[in-house]
């Protein structure tokens, strides 16, 4: 297998607002998958996701903190799942801090999670918060 085809190249807002860096870094034998990074604030909205069609859509972390508590922001992450589940594309949850917010965006059926709650960032990756661990656990048995 070429190991090119298993790279995600995080796509930003300010590389979306460079057509040539976007080309630049998506032509020459490019095998891997988008991911659009911090959808729903700055430029990385509906416009990016359109012209891009992305494998990934990271949700920034604004619109994922206190998800448990604002029913707008549940509706716009249910929206986007909806959408990118029917086109293939995969949701990242960002910025997941807390046990309800985790909770939530499982609910959600968000695809892949990102945040404190879940590991601190590091160069090698450490073990899993046993917590948040067990939410996942029971929230697979449903």
């Amino acid at each position: 297998m070429d190991i090119r085809s298993q790279l995600v190249l995080e796509i930003t807002e300010q590389e979306f607002l460079s057509k040539e860096a976007l080309e630049r870094k998506t032509s020459k034998g490019f095998l891997g998958a988008v991911a659009l990074d911090d959808y729903g604030s700055g430029y990385n909205s509906e416009k990016s996701l359109l012209a891009l069609s992305p494998k990934y859509i990271k949700v920034d972390m604004v619109i994922i903190r206190d998800i448990d508590t604002d029913i707008d922001k549940q509706q716009i992450v249910a929206n986007i799942v909806k959408y990118a589940h029917q086109r293939g594309m995969y949701i990242v949850a960002e910025g997941v801090e807390t046990a309800e917010e985790l909770k939530k965006v499982l609910e959600l059926e968000v695809d892949l999670l990102q945040g404190y709650y879940l590991s601190r960032p590091a160069a090698t990756p450490g073990a899993i918060n046993p917590d948040a661990l067990k939410i996942i656990e029971e929230n697979r048995k449903r």
